[in-house]
């Protein structure tokens, strides 16, 4: 194939403070992947191209071998350089030699943030008990290392290192690896400050204190935010004030400015195949609005629309149900006047499930006993104002009443599965654990779901297939074999529930019959089903005898 023309080319002229072969090299790359150059097309000559450049053909030698080092081009004997047919495919490169500027390091620290943010919050979630410890140790270095008045840079490597691990995604931890030699050279920028004395050191130290001590909890807000900070600041020591835009005092939830807004519930609920007996109970809808009268929190998730007591009495009706959970829902936070309300206007046949902090006063939670009040929900996945290190403050402050835990949490993500089984009180499973259906009932975090359920001491809803299921329609096929194995497991704990209205879902929205009519598949023995219907929602809730 013919040479390109060298007119065409139009490279811009060198400046000479940074390598001329990188220099030579930077530009025909982009040549090609702006398709001056095609896949296969053969490069100008050498000597060609040291005219162009106005330089000696050594420094184009260099260049080529750069470039065929990066999988752009590939070079013939006696023939030449050719572009490679697979450069698209090139491996992903980041030359450390060329990190010479602030603006180099600026490029760096914002690939960081991204990644380094994300990772932080996988960790808190999956992290083992080993890993804690090596992330602990490596902290006790640095603080002999800060007492010898050394720099302690090759330890910050080792720590970022062992959070990768702790994320447990094996092509994250490649990245992580891949990109540790840059994370040292800006860490190795930073040497000067440390050394100005104990002080600077002892304010990076406590940086990642903070990340170790989120991910030691468990918190994935809280990792972020620590990374968040502590590579802001860490660029702030470089000299690079306001990375991509921000400033620690801007600093907010991530996601906080898009809140998407939820489809409505389908308004005809159907009419089940299956028939309930006397008793039956939904465990598990919200009663959202009217929203002038219960505004939303401004730090929500989703916007869903208003779904009455009225409406949802009347999917009642159609299933043959006579009692309901009412959950309160996310956007609310701790405001719980909406759900409270709504078991209010809904008698004896009603309880809630409530959001409330740790600073919540024992006469309030009184009022919400005599109420109807029977749990308190730890939404994980949702912005709801309460985070994991909740969990065990909350379990001894409500335990004196009786109440349950509800956890809304991805079995698989959530690390510290086997401490609740340690709590005071009983831990509840919203939908069947909320674990991608892909990942098999074989995988160790609904395992261990399964055992706290089978020792009696975790309670788990058979709901909200659709928000696990790989499919977009009932009967949700994928779904079957975790609903079966939990009832399986421990028949007298398991309950059923709608999740009417159904907000944010990514599927088209179900018939609530249909949902009902999957639990006949999931458990076809009666007696069973019966006790998921009427005798375990009785227990747990504490309702009274039917009358």
């Amino acid at each position: 194939m013919a040479e390109k023309k060298m007119e065409k080319n139009n490279f811009s002229t060198l400046s000479r403070p940074r390598r001329l072969p990188a220099q030579i090299a930077i530009q025909i790359s982009k040549k090609i992947r702006e398709g001056v150059f095609p896949p296969g097309s053969k490069l100008p000559s050498e000597a060609r191209i040291a005219v162009e450049f106005g330089v000696s053909r050594t420094a184009v030698r260099e260049a080529i071998a750069s470039l065929r080092q990066d999988g752009y081009v590939e070079t013939q004997q006696g023939k030449g350089a050719f572009v490679s047919p697979d450069f698209e495919f090139k491996a992903f490169k980041i030359d450390s030699k060329e990190l010479a500027t602030l603006e180099d390091l600026r490029a760096v620290m914002e690939l960081r943030i991204e990644m380094q943010v994300g990772g932080a919050a996988m960790a808190a979630r999956r992290r083992s008990h080993e890993q804690l410890c090596e992330l602990m140790g490596v902290l006790e270095k640095m603080k002999q290392t800060i007492d010898a008045e050394k720099d302690f840079f090759e330890l910050e490597a080792q720590f970022h290192r062992v959070v990768a691990e702790a994320t447990h995604n094996k092509h994250y931890c490649d990245f992580i690896q891949f990109l540790s030699h840059r994370i040292r050279t800006s860490l190795a920028f930073e040497t000067p400050e440390i050394s100005k004395g104990s002080r600077a050191a002892g304010k990076i130290l406590r940086e990642y204190e903070e990340i170790y001590e989120a991910i030691r909890l468990g918190d994935p807000d809280k990792a972020r935010r620590a990374a968040w900070y502590h590579i802001l600041r860490s660029a702030s020591r470089l000299g690079l004030r306001g990375l991509q835009g921000w400033e620690e005092s801007r600093m907010t939830l991530i996601g906080d400015s898009y809140i998407p807004t939820c489809a409505e519930p389908d308004p005809n609920p159907g009419t089940p195949k299956l028939v309930v007996p006397r008793g039956a109970c939904d465990c598990h809808a919200h009663i959202l609005g009217p929203r002038s009268r219960y505004p939303y929190t401004p730090h929500r998730s989703y916007t869903p629309p208003d779904a009455s007591l009225t409406s949802y009495k009347e999917v009642l009706s159609a299933l043959g149900l006579e009692r309901a959970v009412i959950v309160q829902p996310s956007v609310y936070g701790t405001d719980n006047r909406a759900t409270l309300d709504a078991i209010r206007q809904g008698g004896e046949n009603f309880r809630a499930v409530v959001v409330v902090d740790e600073n919540i006063d024992v006469k309030e939670m009184e009022r919400m006993h005599e109420m109807g009040a029977r749990g308190v929900r730890i939404n994980l996945l949702f912005k709801s104002g309460i985070e994991v290190s909740d969990v065990k403050k909350l379990a001894e402050k409500i335990a004196p009443f009786g109440w349950h835990l509800q956890m809304l949490v991805d079995v698989s993500e959530f690390s510290d599965l086997d401490t609740l089984a340690k709590l005071p009180v009983d831990v509840v499973f919203d939908h069947m654990g909320h674990m991608p259906a892909s990942l098999g009932v074989d995988h160790p975090g609904f395992k261990k779901m399964l055992r706290i359920l089978e020792g009696g001491r975790a309670w788990v809803k058979v709901s909200g297939a659709y928000r696990i299921s790989g499919c977009t329609m009932p009967p949700y096929e994928d779904t079957g074999a975790f609903a079966r194995k939990i009832i399986e497991t421990n028949p007298d704990r398991v309950v059923w529930a709608t999740d009417w209205p159904h907000p944010c879902i990514n599927v088209p929205m179900p018939k609530d019959a249909d949902l009902l009519d999957l639990l006949a598949q999931w458990a076809p023995d009666e007696e069973i089903r019966n006790k998921i219907l009427v005798t375990n929602p009785a227990r747990l809730y504490e309702f009274g005898p039917l009358l």
